[in-house]
């Protein structure tokens, strides 16, 4: 265990370095991660412990706070008095402070150890957006977050970058993009290339057919991994077979189901955003003494619908999300259309060789092999079952959170074992250049504002009037 978490600080100091940020001294950020891990093993009142933690200087919180702090912009609110952090006192404060809502604010010293000082809150934004249920808010604060994932699992970011994450004696610095890669793509392009030329046509837009393939591609790739990690967080363990024509003599269907919703609140939110947008550009470019009351109802009726999609999505993926935790598989097109929950496999099929699906795509039949033995009984019956349908996707939640995804590329049966599935940024290059870049902008500007308009931005300014 002390070895990981040795390995564990250097590499984040390592993938930091790029960085103006000044980290704690390597002594505290290994307290840190000790204590942040062990907290995850213990359970309170019969549940694991999930919570988060910011590394900030209680005197100096935000060295680079933004030009105009809005109104959502997390903040951090000192605790009465410093509470040493231990393992113990962590997992009382992560019961008290929710990672979803807030984060524990925590920092050390040579001299007093490593404490908690306060909580920032807001944090709802940011990991509205890390977990794909909506696309604003800001970034962690802090010099770096580390979140408590679940039993033996902790994630390191800084602001909206991903630095590493651990499980159990393992560190992970990269997830692939499976969903959006051409392995996966591929297979549905033709029906793609089909719905794409009709929504080009129904909403006039300037877009091509292609540009608009790739939202589609985007937005089923998105939805799909928002069906996996609310799958991980029921904990339940499941699966999902996305097929086009599913080869039913080896399936059985316990529950046939015909679910449309899905695919309407991601396909047809395609429609409804292009649409808008073809409604903003004509107002755009017209002049206004000339925009009509039509053309701005048409933009309101526009806005609505776009909205109201959208929150047909959410409940449809939280429906489709519980299917999955029954035990079977829930059977899917390629346009997320439902068709049935409960489906086993049959068992008589068989696998043959698996791939590694990172190095498959770079070396081929030479690529390194996985031993099937090691992955439990819904593996077993995804793998076989995509050894038989070339067209179809198989994508596996274990209950330990663990997410994997079967297909066959080129006649080949392949595995991805890390499928990338939150909104994060991976390169740490680009990041830390264009946060260079906007430090050196934001100096040139004036001192931090709160929010827009003339309104009193705190209780306090209101009071003076």
């Amino acid at each position: 265990m002390s070895d990981i978490i040795d390995r564990m600080t250097k590499l984040i100091r390592t993938r930091m370095t790029g960085s103006y940020q000044q980290l704690p001294k390597v002594q505290i950020l290994r307290q840190l991660l000790d204590v942040a891990y062990l907290a995850t093993l213990k359970t309170e009142e019969g549940r694991f412990i999930r919570g988060s933690l910011t590394i900030a200087a209680p005197l100096n919180p935000e060295p680079d706070p933004p030009i105009i702090r809005r109104a959502d912009y997390p903040a951090f609110t000192p605790l009465g008095n410093r509470i040493k952090l231990t393992v113990d006192s962590l997992v009382k404060l992560s019961r008290a402070i929710d990672k979803w809502s807030g984060s524990i604010a925590v920092f050390g010293e040579a001299r007093s150890g490593i404490y908690a000082w306060g909580v920032a809150d807001q944090m709802l934004h940011q990991n509205v957006r890390l977990n794909r249920e909506g696309t604003k808010g800001p970034s962690y604060p802090g010099m770096l977050t580390i979140s408590m994932e679940g039993p033996g699992e902790i994630a390191i970011y800084h602001k909206s970058l991903f630095v590493a994450r651990m499980l159990h004696d393992r560190i992970i610095t990269i997830e692939y993009d499976v969903l959006l890669s051409k392995a996966v793509t591929k297979k549905s392009y033709s029906n793609c290339i089909v719905i794409a030329k009709k929504i080009r046509r129904v909403t006039g837009t300037d877009s091509t057919t292609t540009a608009i393939v790739e939202q589609m591609n985007e937005a089923l790739a998105d939805t799909i991994a928002r069906l996996c990690i609310g799958l991980r967080r029921l904990g339940t363990g499941g699966a999902f077979l996305i097929t086009p024509k599913p080869v039913m003599k080896y399936l059985a269907l316990h529950y046939s189901f015909e679910y449309d919703r899905l695919r309407d609140g991601v396909l047809l939110g395609i429609v409804d955003r292009l649409y808008y947008n073809v409604v903003e550009r004509k107002i755009h470019f017209t002049q206004k003494e000339n925009v009509s009351t039509k053309l701005v109802r048409s933009q309101l009726l526009a806005d609505a619908q776009l909205e109201d999609r959208e929150l047909e999505k959410a409940g449809a993926v939280r429906v489709v999300t519980s299917l999955a935790a029954v035990d079977g598989i829930v059977l899917l097109t390629p346009n997320l259309e439902v068709k049935g929950f409960g489906v086993k496999i049959s068992s008589g099929l068989n696998i043959g060789k698996v791939y590694d699906g990172q190095s498959f795509i770079k070396s081929g039949s030479t690529a390194l092999q996985i031993d099937v033995s090691e992955f439990g009984t819904r593996h077993s019956s995804v793998l076989r079952y995509c050894r038989i349908d070339p067209n179809a996707i198989g994508v596996i939640v274990s209950q330990d959170g663990h997410v994997r995804l079967a297909t066959t590329v080129h006649r080949s049966l392949v595995l991805w074992r890390q499928v990338r599935l939150l909104d994060y940024s991976v390169d740490t290059k680009v990041y830390f250049k264009n946060e260079r870049r906007g430090q050196v902008r934001d100096r040139m500007r004036s001192d931090t504002s709160r929010g827009y308009g003339p309104m009193p931005k705190t209780f306090k300014e209101l009071m003076k009037h």
